[in-house]
C-alpha cells in the first residue's frame, strides 16, 4: 500500500478539481482548507482498516478487505453528502461525487502497489491488482527505518510534485480558457 502521503495526496487532488462547486461555511481560505482536509481524511479512511490488524499482530486478515471495495466508498460518500447537506446545507451531489472519488482514488492506488490485490467488489471474494506498479508501497515487515521505506518516501514526493505542478498547470490553462485576459492584463 502507499504512504499516507500518497493517499493524502489523492484528497488534495480530488479537492482541486472539485474545490469550486463544493460549498463549505466560512471565510473563502478557511472553507479551502477545510475541503481540502476533509476530502484527504476520506482518502485516509480505507486504511482505518490496518488498524485492528496491527492491534492484533496480523494486519493482513483485515486490511485490504472490505474497507477498499466500491461499496464501502459509495457508503463513505453517501454518509458525507447527507450530512453536509443536512448540517450546512451543501448541494448534495457534487460533495458525493468528490467524496467517492476521494476514497475510490485510495483504492485504486492500492490497486498499483504489491501483489495482494483490493476486494474491489466485496462482497464478491476476488481480488483485483494490477499487473502495472505505480507505487512501491509500505512494507511493515522490513521495520519502521528500512531503505525499502526511504525509496517510497522519494518516489511519493516526486509523484506528489508531478501531481501539484499538473494541477497548477491545469488551473492556469482553464483561467485563461475561462477568464480571457485583455492586453491591459484585466480580465473582461
Amino acid at each position: 500500500m502507499p504512504s499516507p502521503f500518497a493517499h493524502l495526496t489523492a484528497g488534495y487532488i480530488v479537492s482541486r478539481v472539485y474545490g469550486d462547486k463544493l460549498q463549505l461555511r466560512g471565510k473563502p481560505k478557511q472553507a479551502v482548507l477545510l475541503k481540502t482536509a476533509l476530502l484527504a481524511g476520506i482518502s485516509l479512511l480505507p486504511d482505518l482498516d490496518a488498524v485492528p490488524g496491527i492491534l492484533l499482530g496480523d494486519i493482513g486478515r483485515f486490511h485490504n478487505n472490505a474497507s477498499h471495495s466500491l461499496l464501502a466508498g459509495i457508503l463513505v460518500a453517501l454518509l458525507t453528502a447527507s450530512l453536509l447537506s443536512e448540517r450546512i446545507r451543501a448541494a448534495w451531489l457534487p460533495w458525493f461525487t468528490a467524496s467517492f472519488f476521494a476514497y475510490v482514488l485510495h483504492v485504486s492506488m492500492d490497486m498499483f502497489t504489491g501483489d495482494r490485490g483490493v476486494l474491489l467488489l466485496w462482497p464478491v471474494p476476488v481480488r483485483f491488482t494490477s499487473p502495472v506498479k505505480l507505487f512501491y508501497g509500505v512494507q511493515w515487515g522490513l521495520g519502521l527505518f528500512s531503505l525499502w521505506h526511504l525509496w517510497t518516501i522519494v518516489s511519493e514526493l516526486l509523484f506528489f510534485l508531478v501531481i501539484f505542478t499538473l494541477v497548477r498547470l491545469f488551473t492556469a490553462l482553464k483561467t485563461r480558457i475561462f477568464h480571457p485576459v485583455d492586453n491591459s492584463g484585466k480580465i473582461p
